[in-house]
């Protein structure tokens, strides 16, 4: 009977562990999971020298969530406009009141702009007209081509290129590097909240200093493509002209000729003019040249005469040394004649 009672007992006994294993492996599978990934997370960090494991982890994250290198089809396309274009205008200042008066229609500003007016010596020669100014103009994407269309009023367009360059792949490639880093942060920041020891922190925040890098290194690409996308660049080069080019497409041959024989007579034209103003700007030189040469003319023939008289007496007082001497057997011949010989 004791014996009975005995394995009855331990039946009891190995019932009551086995209950408590169960609730105790219920109680473990029902606990939150972020701390125990954050913690394995922490494991790999020291383990693994480093992030490795969370940075593979992010990588794919990131790939997954850019999909490669195309734009979600929902997203708008990202494309940059910019040009270059010429003005030629017969009113200069008029023109460029009207470039600035267009920029504040359409929303935009002026980015640089630099003003060559014509100098003194080409004023005074009456070349006035080749003044130029260059802008660097930013315009609304949307008013872009408005813009470029409204130049025409101001004068003449003889040359105009449009640039574009399309940025949406590398734009949303980024903007999901940015999220997935984003993300990053986050889980660190929740690491760092349960990390226990002084080696997990410092790691943890060294690891978040380069997150936060990349952040603010993506965005700020991010900001640089959404100015560009958002307001175009205009460079306008203003030029003062007195008759604006011809276009090519409508010369004919023998508009060209008469075109080439009028540009060789306003030349030569030009260089009489050019040389009438020389002179006239010369005269004043002249006329004290002039003065000064029939001023001193006098006085230079007075001490050229008295210069050519010492001479004479010099020649003169050495023959009669040499006669004194006997050095010169034509002694009786006067000293003027000799010296004259």
């Amino acid at each position: 009977m004791k014996r009975f009672y005995a394995m009855l007992l331990a039946l009891i006994m190995i019932f009551t562990l086995c209950a408590c294993g169960a609730a105790s492996s219920a109680k473990q599978e029902s606990a939150p999971a972020e701390p125990a990934a954050a913690m394995d997370m922490a494991y790999t960090m020291n383990t693994a020298g480093g992030f490795g494991m969370a940075e593979e982890a992010v990588e794919a994250e990131m790939r997954s969530e850019s999909g490669g290198s195309d734009a979600p089809e929902n997203n708008p396309e990202k494309i940059i406009y910019s040009a270059d274009a010429t003005l030629e205008t017969t009113e200069f200042d008029a023109a460029l009141s009207g470039v600035l008066a267009l920029v504040e229609k359409y929303g935009g500003w002026v980015e640089s702009s630099s003003i060559n007016g014509a100098n003194y010596y080409n004023i005074s020669r009456g070349n006035s007209y080749n003044r130029s100014a260059y802008y660097v103009l930013r315009v609304p994407g949307d008013k872009f081509q408005t813009m470029m269309n409204s130049l025409s009023e101001l004068g003449n367009v003889p040359y105009t290129h449009i640039y574009t360059e399309n940025v949406t792949a590398q734009y949303y490639d980024t903007q999901a590097r940015l999220t997935a880093y984003e993300a990053q942060e986050a889980r660190l920041v929740e690491m760092m909240a349960i990390a226990e020891t002084v080696e997990d922190i410092i790691a943890i925040e060294d690891k978040l200093t380069d997150i936060r890098y990349r952040i603010d290194s993506l965005q700020t690409s991010l900001n640089n493509w959404d100015r560009r996308v958002n307001y175009s660049t205009l460079s306008l080069s203003v030029e003062e002209v007195r008759e604006y080019t011809p276009d090519e497409k409508k010369i004919s041959y023998g508009q060209e000729l008469w075109m080439a024989f009028t540009d060789a007579i306003e030349g030569v034209g030009e260089f009489f003019k050019n040389a009438l103003v020389f002179i006239v700007s010369a005269i004043p030189a002249l006329v004290i040249i002039a003065v000064l040469i029939i001023v001193l003319r006098p006085l230079l023939k007075k001490q050229g005469a008295k210069c050519k008289e010492r001479r004479e007496k010099k020649a003169e007082a050495r023959l009669i040394k040499k006669c004194a001497d006997g050095e010169n057997d034509n002694c009786y011949e006067s000293p003027v004649e000799e010296n004259k010989e």
